[in-house]
Formats: C-alpha cells, sequence, structure tokens
C-alpha cells in the first residue's frame, strides 16, 4: 500500500472539522462547558495544533477549550485515567505503548504506564523526523554517528528516545554505540546540539 502524504493546512482543516463534530456532540451531551487539551511547550508544533484546536472549538460552540502546556507527551497521557485531562494533542508512539502497555515492548523496554482508559478520537498529520547534525559537521551517514555524542534519555517525550533507537538501528548500531547526552525533551535536544554540547539530536522534518 501507497501512503501520500498530505499537506498540512489541508490536514489541519480535516483536524478542525473532526474537532468540532466532536464539540457539538459533547454540547448535545451537556457535558462540562470547559474542556483542558494538553500540549507540548509552547513554541512546539504540538502546541500550535492544539492552540488551533482550542481557537476554533471556543469560537464555534458553547465549549471553551483552553491549552495546557506540559513538558511533554509523555509527563500528561497518564491523565487521562484520572480524568484531569480531557484530551491532548499525542504522538503515536506514545499512544500505542500507554494503551497497550506491557503487552507492547520496543527495544526490549516500554517505560509508560498503562493507561487502559485512553482513546484515540482523531488522526493528524504524520511526522516525519530525522537525525540532524550542524551543517559543518563531518557525520555524513548513520554509520558515522558510532561514538559520537548524541541526545538521548527524553523522560519529558520518551518517543523520541524510540525515534533516535529507530534511526541507529537502521545504521547497525545501538544506544550503546553512541555517548548518551540526556535531555528532557526534543527542543533541549536541539539546544545541546546548537551549544556544542552534543553532535547529534533528531527533530521533526519542518518543524520551526
Amino acid at each position: 500500500m501507497k501512503h501520500r502524504w498530505i499537506p498540512l493546512p489541508r490536514q489541519f482543516a480535516v483536524q478542525i472539522a473532526a474537532f468540532l463534530l466532536l464539540a457539538g456532540i459533547l454540547e448535545a451531551q451537556q457535558l462540562p462547558r470547559s474542556v483542558a487539551i494538553g500540549s507540548n511547550p509552547p513554541g512546539s508544533l504540538f502546541y500550535a495544533l492544539a492552540s488551533g484546536l482550542a481557537k476554533v472549538v471556543s469560537d464555534s460552540s458553547g465549549i471553551q477549550a483552553q491549552v495546557q502546556p506540559y513538558a511533554g507527551t509523555s509527563t500528561f497521557v497518564p491523565l487521562f485515567d484520572t480524568g484531569e485531562l480531557d484530551f491532548g494533542v499525542v504522538n503515536a508512539v506514545d499512544m500505542g505503548m500507554v494503551y497497550q502497555g506491557q503487552k507492547l515492548k520496543i527495544g526490549g523496554r516500554n517505560p509508560f504506564p498503562h493507561v487502559p482508559n485512553s482513546r484515540l478520537i482523531m488522526r493528524g498529520s504524520p511526522l516525519r523526523s530525522s537525525l540532524i547534525v550542524r551543517k559543518d559537521s563531518p557525520i555524513k551517514t548513520i554509520g558515522d554517528v558510532k561514538g559520537k555524542r548524541v541526545t538521548g534519555e527524553y523522560p519529558a517525550q520518551l518517543a523520541v528516545w524510540y525515534n533516535v533507537f529507530g534511526s541507529l538501528s537502521n545504521g547497525g548500531l545501538t544506544w550503546n554505540d553512541v555517548k548518551v547526552v540526556p535531555v528532557p525533551a526534543v527542543n533541549e535536544g536541539v539546544d545541546a546540539l546548537v551549544q556544542g554540547r552534543a553532535d547529534v539530536t533528531t527533530h521533526a522534518i519542518g518543524s520551526a
């Protein structure tokens, strides 16, 4: 099966329509008149998406939607089960791991809490991520990453650990083949690269 990439503006319009439909359902059921949408920190793509969704819902329905930023998706997905958070803009790795629990392990691990009551209500745009280096870096292939300083751990955005794990695997490498530079989340990984504390990090292609 061939997959076709949908440009973000068009996909965003589909997301808006779906969220408006959901808002109408919520209003018809006379649920609370305000909802919170969890997101990554301000300045991130997920925060921008959550803000757009919140504005459309608030302007077009009787529900007041507000963005609630967190350090990363991994920090707020457990709140779905406790009822402390209504919605969230979450990546597929986080959702798959928290929903499946220990039945699903990648790289032999699943550090996520089990959140069996989480549900996917809308699929967003696919994000393509890649390892990135400085423009003047001698690193040209994944094989060149061996022995280099690579951002890792990502406790606030555990999905990024798996993204880098997959990228390293494509070059026949593991985390044991690199020097891990601990960072909490993806934007801090880019900071480490810019500041010269890391040789390699990762980010979504086309992100701000």
